[in-house]
């Protein structure tokens, strides 16, 4: 009877041990490592022929079969004091994370909507910013947000940074939003500001830059509920 005891607790560590593994298995940077270099020559071959839409069909197809449900790999990056934190174990909310290099904030539109959202939604979604920049420049420019968004940093020339984190701005750009459920599986990724960069009306470039942060808010808070209503039925 023991021996059945012991075989049977043996086998449903394994079968844990091996869905916890099988879940995280598509992990980001593997996802990235895996594919990139095929869309980059695809995507340069577009630019050169003067077919920017076709770039950005292009960006959004291989987001959507290739990084769409991969999951963050657990990765750390600087508050402003200083201090390494682990964007998978400190956050415990869906999040939106946003990147940036301090250069490459275009609008203060793009800004007002994201304070604006981060404080209307403070208790559903943790808000991260993270700056490809050093300590300074991110304390100075980290003055524009509110007190809802978390604003972090990662500076290349302190070699602390893994290069499967390195990967999400070499390979995919400096200035993007990614959508982490809960469980740090990637549900969205958008250029960011893309398509408001163009326009000069203030009022315009606001509802236009809420707007692509909303859609992919909405598509955040619903695959949490999803994930919540599923837990509760099983």
């Amino acid at each position: 009877m023991v021996v059945k005891i012991i075989t049977l607790t043996l086998l449903l560590v394994n079968l844990l041990s091996y869905s916890q593994t099988s879940l995280k298995d598509s992990l980001f940077s593997e996802a990235i490592h895996a594919h990139i270099k095929t869309y980059k020559l695809t995507a340069n071959n577009a630019y050169l022929n003067h077919q920017n839409n076709t770039g950005e069909t292009l960006f959004n197809e291989f987001v959507a079969q290739n990084l769409i449900n991969t999951y963050l790999d657990d990765f750390k990056a600087k508050n402003r004091n200083g201090a390494l934190i682990s964007i998978n174990r400190y956050f415990k909310k869906p999040v939106i994370l946003v990147t940036y290099a301090s250069w490459c904030i275009r609008h203060d539109f793009e800004i007002a909507s994201l304070n604006e959202l981060a404080k209307a939604y403070k208790k559903e979604i943790d808000f991260v910013v993270i700056f490809w920049d050093n300590k300074n420049t991110t304390r100075k420019k980290s003055k524009i947000f509110n007190k809802h968004i978390n604003v972090l940093y990662m500076d290349e020339r302190e070699n602390l940074f893994s290069s499967e984190i390195k990967s999400m701005k070499h390979a995919l750009g400096l200035s993007l939003i990614y959508y982490i459920d809960r469980n740090d599986k990637i549900v969205g990724i958008k250029k960011n500001g893309r398509s408001v960069f163009k326009t000069h009306n203030l009022n315009s470039g606001y509802v236009q830059n809420s707007n692509e942060f909303i859609n992919g808010l909405n598509t955040l808070l619903i695959n949490d509920n999803n994930n919540r209503e599923q837990i509760v039925s099983d």
